[in-house]
């Protein structure tokens, strides 16, 4: 994702005109590298958005509400205190750094006015927020930065706010030098890609503009500095003289490309590429960057907070999968003990020939039209105590056998309740499923249970997600183990219609009949969110199985999810994701 400086500039001048004069209502810090402001502005509210996020940092203009912490973090307590009512006098970049700031003025403890500057530097995993005096003095940041950390800036309060050093040049006041650098670079680098020198050298520019910009200006996207010849500089220079103008001239809207599957790939202020990318264009960059990066940030988030639990589940599936192996392996042992008792009887009847001290001996098996079956024996033990063993241990094997069919049952279960867990993890969307999924595993004893009260929901009500059929019929789809229970055995009538894939793990599907006959087509369309919402999304022709509610029960004991059902048929469909999106309400 190219959230580079240029992109940054064009931000920032679509935003400034609508924050810069407005107030401070509300400050809030809904994660530790994330910040809201609430802005009261002339005619319209406006919530600023930022995150400091390494893998995702970006700012924007959002109408997304996120879930805030019941006790807000120091640093939100501490820009509440300075910057809570302030008025935002300016709002702008550093040059071309991906670095923006606002100028704010405020009361300060004795009630005076003061102007105070917060930085927000979007630098990967050295991004931060940082807020200082009017003379550059570090009040406080998101992220402090010792000498230990860092020996090249550190950044704690009561220090003088430095940027980060770069030796990059401002395409608007120092287009010669630029070109001097690269003339310099095809003598002392020539093998040097061209569109690097260009993101080395020029300040905002990234690897995504570089080509970009090379691209439209038809140069060889494989040329080294090498290879530019004088011709070359003067035609890369009017194209970067041209593209700098048109910074400074152009409205530019805002862009998401999208790929061949047509999933969002990135945003940009210009469409790019477009013999290759398709595009979804937005009036302001600002409404394109919120909608590219709101739910790539949650997901995100998601991941983080689920990753340890999914780890845990991952390993308790392969502890169990070796063990059910070991089982399998045990069973079939089991079930050849019957030759245990041939050797005993066999023993027993052939008394008169063996006595103590032999190590084997060959008897014609009567089971087997007397075939001679050669038995080891314990030279230690008299004959009849030998076969006594050999009783023994047809017996202890007879009682393994129906233990072992227990334990394979429940071992299976316990695989297919795990695989469930994970599969309803892939596809959590919201804190509070997180909670669920948590508590519902701790109760378990599948993760520690310390995690239970931690985590623990607020209420135990249940969100389904819910479609409508093309023929108006209501569909819900459970979002976890504990809540399709709930679907199927507490929500549900017993003409309602349950659906299922057939033997993979998956959500409940119900569809709401109210006593209505259902047609064929919304009982393809809930099969279609069945395999949808299962292991098999990316599968083609799943089995999905639908019998009326009534027909489905839950054993005693069995692990939340787990259910079993008669009089039921068999539909096959393809998953579609745009069938989904068109039946969600």
């Amino acid at each position: 994702m190219a959230f580079d400086g240029i992109l940054i500039h064009h931000l920032c001048s679509d935003i400034r005109e609508k924050i810069v004069g407005g107030r401070i209502d509300k400050i809030h810090q809904p994660e530790s590298d994330e910040l809201s402001i609430l802005i009261r502005g002339y005619s319209e509210n406006f919530q600023l958005f930022i995150s400091i996020e390494s893998a995702m940092p970006y700012f924007t203009l959002t109408q997304n509400k996120k879930e805030n912490p019941q006790t807000p973090p120091m640093f939100c307590m501490l820009m509440r205190k300075h910057l809570s009512g302030g008025r935002i006098l300016d709002f702008g970049q550093i040059g071309h750094e991906r670095v923006i700031y606002l100028d704010i003025e405020s009361k300060n403890e004795l009630g005076d006015l003061e102007v105070k500057r917060l930085y927000v530097e979007i630098m990967g995993k050295h991004s931060n927020i940082i807020l200082t005096k009017s003379d550059g003095t570090i009040i406080d940041c998101i992220k402090r930065i010792t000498p230990d950390m860092s020996r090249i800036r550190t950044v704690l309060p009561g220090l003088e706010y430095h940027l980060i050093p770069s030796h990059q040049k401002n395409l608007f006041d120092a287009l010669e030098a630029i070109i001097e650098n690269l003339k310099k670079a095809s003598l002392e680098t020539p093998k040097l890609p061209l569109f690097k020198a260009l993101y080395q050298n020029i300040q905002g520019f990234s690897p995504f503009l570089s080509k970009w910009l090379l691209n439209q200006n038809e140069f060889d996207p494989d040329l080294t500095c090498g290879q530019m010849t004088e011709p070359a500089f003067i035609s890369l220079e009017k194209a970067l003289t041209s593209f700098s103008k048109q910074m400074k001239a152009s409205d530019y809207k805002g862009y998401i490309y999208k790929d061949e599957n047509d999933l969002p790939k990135m945003v940009y202020f210009e469409p790019a590429y477009p013999s290759l990318y398709t595009f979804e264009t937005y009036d302001h960059l600002y409404d394109a960057v919120d909608h590219y990066y709101a739910k790539s940030n949650k997901v995100l988030k998601i991941h983080q907070r689920i990753q340890n639990v999914k780890k845990t589940v991952a390993q308790r599936i392969e502890r169990s999968t070796n063990k059910l192996a070991k089982l399998k392996n045990e069973l079939e042992t089991a079930e050849n003990s019957d030759i245990y008792q041939v050797k005993g009887e066999l023993l027993l009847a052939n008394l008169y020939q063996l006595s103590r001290g032999m190590n084997k001996v060959s008897l014609p098996n009567y089971y087997d039209n007397n075939a001679p079956l050669e038995i080891a024996l314990d030279v230690r033990l008299e004959p009849s105590e030998n076969a006594q063993r050999y009783f023994k241990k047809y017996n202890k094997l007879k009682h393994a056998r129906k233990e072992l069919v227990v334990q394979i049952e429940e071992t299976e279960d316990e695989i297919t309740y795990l695989e469930n867990c994970l599969l309803h993890m892939e596809q959590i969307d919201s804190q509070s499923e997180i909670n669920d999924i948590i508590t519902e595993l701790s109760e378990q004893g599948i993760i520690k249970a310390k995690y239970r009260q931690k985590n623990k929901a607020k209420n135990n009500k249940h969100v389904f997600r819910t479609f409508v059929s093309s023929d108006g019929f209501t569909i819900h789809v459970g979002k976890n183990n504990v809540q399709n229970d709930y679907l199927t055995l507490k929500y549900a009538s017993n003409k309602d219609i349950w659906l299922h894939t057939k033997i993979i793990p998956g959500s409940h599907v119900i569809i709401r009949t109210e006593g209505k006959a259902v047609p064929e087509q919304t009982i393809l369309e809930a099969a279609t969110l069945a395999a949808y919402h299962s292991k098999a999304r990316a599968s083609s022709n799943v089995p999905v199985d639908y019998t009326e509610v009534k027909y489905v029960v839950k054993p005693n004991g069995a692990k939340p999810g787990m259910v079993i059902y008669t009089h039921n048929k068999t539909m096959y469909v393809t998953p579609e994701e745009s069938m989904v999106e068109a039946l969600r309400v």
